[in-house]
């Protein structure tokens, strides 16, 4: 939402539907995605959290995140917990298509390493949280295997045609050819039958930093379910491989030993989050044989969506559209070799 958000609308919208007052000004959190999300403080002194949708976010997918608070509520997740209505309802509609919830706020930080080195060239979070994050996950996953479990399924791999027609809309801007073309042949190459065949959990889906904050005891949230649900649970872990163990080579390296890949994967880090994952939830042999692929894919994926979006509005990806695919072309088969020995080699240490 471009448009900045009156306290005096988030007030109304307070008592309107929740009957609640607040003690103060309420403090935007962010704003981003045509979605805002606001601390309020409240006559009791408790605070919670506001957020509220724009039109381009149907109101389907804002219940994702409600139904996944919902159904976690009780797991013993680390999960915000979901506020109703005067009505019982857990959305309200705050402008004509435009739709919000109210649920608790967690007070602490992003778990971030204290480092003066931009954070693609090493650990953004340190390995005992990184290994929490893998306990959780495993949890997490053992949650629901079926839509008799839970009603929504994400279907992943569905995306695959439109991750490449993204990636072959790219190629035709000068600035992204060569790029996007790679992408084109990484994601035909993908084994699709192999990664369709892999089991279902209940995933998070967009595991990364900014969806972790420690609170001041010590205890590990996970934030913004919006895109939970059902599917190959292979993809949660891939995801984490991907974005918190690979770290860039540095130009000194690369100078030295020319290579196909400008990340590589931190052997400590991948060890203790798959460890830490498999005391919960052990891979199977296929899973781990395909943790190179899955990461291949979904790094071309985000790829390809955001030199898309760069083309229409160059920098709001913030780099992600070519560190997405600098991660993406270094899964070569060797590392695909190393992760899945990494993850069968830890998975012995459960025995």
């Amino acid at each position: 939402m471009r448009e900045p958000i009156a306290s005096t609308l988030i007030k109304s919208l307070l008592w309107q539907h929740y009957a609640l007052t607040t003690g103060g000004e309420p403090q935007l959190l962010n704003n981003r995605d045509d979605q805002s999300a606001f601390k309020v403080a409240l006559d009791s002194g408790e605070a919670l959290t506001l957020r509220l949708y724009g039109v381009s976010r149907p109101k389907e997918r804002v219940m994702g995140g409600v139904r996944a608070l919902t159904f976690l509520d009780d797991s013993g997740i680390p999960v915000p917990h979901l506020c109703l209505t005067l009505e019982g309802e857990p959305l309200f509609q705050w402008q004509p298509g435009g739709w919000g919830y109210l649920q608790e706020y967690i007070e602490g930080e992003i778990p971030l390493l204290e480092t003066d080195a931009p954070a693609e060239f090493g650990p953004v979070l340190d390995r005992a949280t990184l290994a929490e994050v893998g306990s959780l996950l495993g949890r997490l996953h053992n949650i629901a295997f079926s839509t008799g479990d839970y009603p929504v399924e994400l279907n992943w791999l569905d995306e695959l045609p439109q991750a490449v027609a993204w990636a072959k809309e790219a190629a035709r801007a000068p600035e992204w050819a060569a790029m996007a073309a790679e992408i084109v042949t990484n994601l035909n190459s993908l084994p699709v039958s192999e990664l369709k065949a892999l089991p279902y959990g209940f995933l998070h889906s967009d595991m990364h930093e900014g969806n972790l904050i420690r609170t001041p005891t010590g205890r590990l949230f996970l934030l913004d379910w919006e895109d939970a649900g059902l599917d190959r649970a292979v993809i949660d872990v891939a995801m984490v491989l991907g974005r918190l163990c690979a770290w860039k080579i540095s130009n000194e390296d690369l100078k030295a030993a020319p290579a196909p890949e400008l990340y590589i994967f931190n052997e400590e880090y991948c060890r203790a989050f798959l460890d830490s994952y498999q005391q919960e939830r052990p891979l199977t042999e296929q899973e781990g044989r395909m943790l190179g692929p899955c990461i291949r894919y979904l790094m071309g994926w985000f790829s390809a969506r955001d030199m898309v979006r760069e083309i229409k509005e160059p920098g709001v990806s913030e780099g992600l559209a070519v560190v997405h695919w600098e991660i993406m072309r270094s899964v070569t088969p060797e590392w695909s070799a190393v992760l899945a020995r990494w993850a069968a080699e830890t998975a012995l240490n459960q025995d």
